[in-house]
Parts: C-alpha cells; sequence; structure tokens
C-alpha cells in the first residue's frame, strides 16, 4: 500500500511544499513521513522549519513530532 505524503516547511523566509508517493511496507505512516522530512532537511542547504505534515488527506504534524521526540 502506497500514501502520499506532503510537508510543508519554512526555509528562508519562503514556504515550501515537498510531496512524494511512499510505500508503507509494514510501517506507520508516522514513520514514513519522519523518514521523508529527515531526507528533505538533511538533503536542503539551509535550515527548514516544519509547518505541517498531510498524509493521505489527514494531517499527522503532532503524531511525527511526538514521535521524533522534539520540535522538528
Amino acid at each position: 500500500m502506497n500514501v502520499t505524503i506532503h510537508v510543508y516547511y519554512k526555509t528562508n523566509d519562503n514556504n515550501v511544499l515537498r510531496r512524494g508517493n511512499f510505500p508503507l511496507k509494514g510501517r506507520k505512516s508516522e514513520m514514513v513521513a519522519l523518514e521523508f522530512w529527515k531526507w528533505i532537511k538533511r538533503n536542503h542547504p539551509f535550515e527548514c522549519e516544519i509547518e505541517k505534515i498531510i498524509v493521505d488527506g489527514e494531517d499527522i504534524t503532532e503524531k511525527v513530532k511526538k514521535i521524533n521526540g522534539t520540535n522538528i
């Protein structure tokens, strides 16, 4: 099963949207979204601040923050 993830974040006073389709492969959608967010941050040259994460139309931002254990 695949999920569509939309990540809204700010960087350099710009609002940015990154999105993609990802297979769950037995994982929770929160874990897949967190991995996508970490990939975005790792590959971005500037500091990024998350605004919200939407998976298949559901806002899961707080769930992802809880898994990560910090304000991402």
